[in-house]
């Protein structure tokens, strides 16, 4: 009986294919890692989207600082 195995062998060792991965997305945006109180986590888990509420928060705290 013939392996299988021996016919859908390609040569090399994987690598880079047109296609594949994760898409590369929005170049707008960065990620960063912070740590943060206790008292402040909380009040991020209690909103819907942590992330569009830390974003209108800086701007609005940076559009105050600048007046």
């Amino acid at each position: 009986m013939e392996n299988q195995n021996e016919e859908k062998q390609k040569d090399g060792r994987g690598g880079a294919r047109p296609g594949a991965g994760r898409p590369r997305g929005c170049n707008n945006y960065r990620s960063i890692g912070i740590r943060i109180p206790e008292d402040v986590a909380r009040i991020l888990d209690e909103q819907e989207n942590r992330s569009a509420y830390i974003i209108a928060a800086i701007r609005a705290y940076a559009q105050s600082c600048n007046k």
